[in-house]
């Protein structure tokens, strides 16, 4: 009987000793099936593709969501570097003597999850991009024209900028507008909801239109000393002038402020 008690005793000293590394290979398992199904900075692709270019390059791109960066640099090539956090996801830019265009929604016509991308251009190039969810960035680009579009929800910020045609519009999102105007200029910021603020140099000239229905909000700062300005319809608009009123300068936002700095 006491053989018995003693290997009885063993047996469960045995099991209990086993206990723990029983335990310890069922948690590595559960870590494992965890990792192959979370998505993971294992699962994401990357791109890069250099392209030659002229100075006056036209780059377009057509996001679906993701964060978009653009950035002027001396160099005459357009550089594309992209994250993807789908591996299925597909990107075939198009590329001529004119222009580069990357059109993600035509590539994949399903959701993909979101793509970022961070593309250097020369100074002097025409930028034109749109993402339905995402904040664009645009830096130090001086050309002809600069578009961004984000058209569900997103921040916009230009800063450094230099050209004749700035286009910016966000349906939920601030927007940050850092700029030099030009004479002859067009320059037109929106947003439905959100924060809109201007920093331009303190010697442009240019005639304003600034509504700003809901809130009412809109601060001249400086500029109110700079120019001649109306505020009508209960100081929900301002009208006026800077300088020579040689450029355009509309900006509208339905739940927001709108903030002038001079610069």
């Amino acid at each position: 009987m006491k053989t018995e008690a003693t290997n009885g005793g063993d047996g469960w000293h045995a099991r209990r000793a086993a206990s723990p590394r029983r335990l310890a290979f069922c948690s590595y398992l559960l870590v494992f099936v965890a990792a192959l199904n979370a998505p993971s900075a294992f699962a994401q692709r990357r791109f890069t593709r250099e392209y030659p270019a002229q100075p006056n390059i036209r780059v377009q791109l057509l996001n679906r969501s993701g964060t978009i960066e653009v950035l002027a640099w001396d160099k005459r090539a357009v550089r594309v570097t992209a994250t993807m956090e789908s591996r299925s996801a597909k990107m075939e830019p198009e590329v001529s003597d004119s222009g580069v265009t990357i059109d993600v929604r035509r590539d994949n016509r399903e959701d993909v999850g979101d793509i970022n991308f961070r593309v250097q251009v020369p100074a002097n190039s025409t930028v034109d991009i749109s993402t339905m969810t995402g904040n664009i960035t645009i830096r130090n680009v001086r050309g002809h024209s600069v578009r961004a579009h984000v058209s569900s929800e997103g921040d916009i910020e230009l800063t450094g900028i230099r050209a004749e045609t700035v286009m910016a519009e966000s349906t939920v999102g601030n927007i940050l507008f850092d700029a030099e105007l030009l004479r002859g200029g067009t320059y037109i910021l929106n947003s439905t909801q959100g924060d809109i603020t201007l920093r331009i140099t303190a010697e442009s000239g240019f005639r304003l239109t600034a509504v700003a229905p809901r809130t009412r909000s809109i601060d001249l700062n400086g500029f109110a000393s700079l120019g001649e300005f109306e505020f009508v319809n209960e100081k929900r608009k301002v009208v006026g002038k800077v300088g020579d009123g040689g450029a355009l300068l509309s900006t509208t936002n339905g739940r927001g402020s709108i903030v002038f700095m001079p610069r």
